[in-house]
């Protein structure tokens, strides 16, 4: 059986949005509204949640507002079979030092107006207002409610002691981009991503929204872009709940125009060599997003579109010698810290 989850609030209806991440990931989501006024209703509700489950089997709550407040009371006892709660702005913490069951995974989401200082696990979303994590309300913040997210997500995947194993689906999804030639094509890329995927390369804005503008930038631009010599060296890789963080060598003789990387440049012939880190979010076992950055001064000036002796007159005046930008001298620090000296670029130093 698919491990249960059961999300609570103070309405009938709950972002539709959010309850499907959690089914995509593969939980078993039932909604449970709470009324003001019936406290003791829901009191009662919480605690036979666990009443059918077996020897052995586990859920998981979530909880926004008013119902957080009280699961967060309720729970401070031990409860049978309640692997990992999670609470969503409460509106009061009766009691901030309070412990809870050392087998229980918690985490309580605070929103920034929010005063209060619990002892156990919690975050703080600064600027942000009680619903930040709700995509139906005025109060959503997207940046905070993705990063509640994947904290969400990590404590209760280790409730249910569950391990996914995200990198193979991150090599898969870049073997079809770059590497086997029998994949290299922009239908079967798309087939490693989400219904409705991003990819945002930052310098450039280059990327697409959604999948019919995400598959024609694959198809036209992308793949068909990157020059037959470029090589992509990892550097060093990182692995989060639902986030896979390259930090890579990208390295290419400049032979045709690369649309991502340098849209409407004509071909240079020269070489390039540039530090790039790609973050990618992975959500249902499939790419949701990648956000990708360079330094794009340092392309640049390897073509000779950039010369760092180029001051202009108003900061000449000022003393200012030269633009405070590197070249393939940034790539290879990346690769070994000792091969070009540091703080060539302070004056003073």
């Amino acid at each position: 059986m698919p491990p249960r989850l059961h999300i609570t609030a103070e309405s009938d209806e709950f972002d539709p949005e959010f309850i499907q991440h959690w089914k995509e990931e593969g939980f078993d989501v039932s909604y449970l509204p709470f009324t003001t006024g019936k406290e003791r209703e829901f009191i009662e509700e919480l605690k036979h949640l666990p009443d059918d489950l077996e020897l052995g089997e586990a859920y998981a709550l979530i909880a926004f507002g008013d119902a957080a407040a009280l699961a967060l009371d309720v729970h401070q006892k031990p409860q049978p079979h309640l692997a990992a709660l999670v609470a969503y702005y409460p509106t009061t913490i009766r009691k901030p030092n309070a412990s809870y069951p050392s087998q229980l995974r918690l985490l309580v989401h605070l929103a920034g107006s929010q005063p209060f200082a619990p002892v156990f696990p919690s975050y703080r979303y600064e600027d942000t207002e009680p619903g930040f994590a709700e995509s139906d309300l005025e109060e959503f913040s997207k940046a905070a409610a993705r990063l509640a997210w994947s904290r969400s997500l990590n404590i209760v995947r280790k409730g249910f002691k569950i391990d996914v194993e995200l990198e193979r689906l991150w090599d898969e999804h870049v073997a079809r981009k770059f590497v086997d030639n029998k994949f290299r094509d922009a239908a079967a890329t798309m087939e490693t991503m989400v219904a409705e995927p991003y990819v945002n390369h930052i310098p450039t804005l280059t990327g697409g929204i959604g999948r019919h503008d995400l598959f024609r930038f694959y198809r036209d631009f992308f793949i068909p872009g990157n020059p037959p010599s470029m090589k992509i060296k990892l550097v060093s890789r990182t692995i989060g709940t639902d986030r896979v963080a390259d930090e890579m060598i990208v390295s290419f003789r400049h032979t045709q125009e690369v649309p991502w990387m340098l849209p409407g440049v004509p071909p240079t012939d020269k070489t390039v060599q540039v530090a790039l880190v790609s973050v990618v979010c992975i959500r249902g076992g499939k790419l949701y997003h990648e956000h990708i950055y360079w330094d794009q001064a340092t392309v640049l000036v390897q073509l000779g579109l950039l010369d760092p002796k180029l001051v202009p007159e108003s900061m000449k005046s000022k003393g200012m010698k030269q633009l405070p930008v590197a070249g393939v001298e940034a790539a290879r620090k990346v690769l070994d810290e000792d091969s070009v000296p540091s703080n060539k670029l302070l004056p003073k130093w």
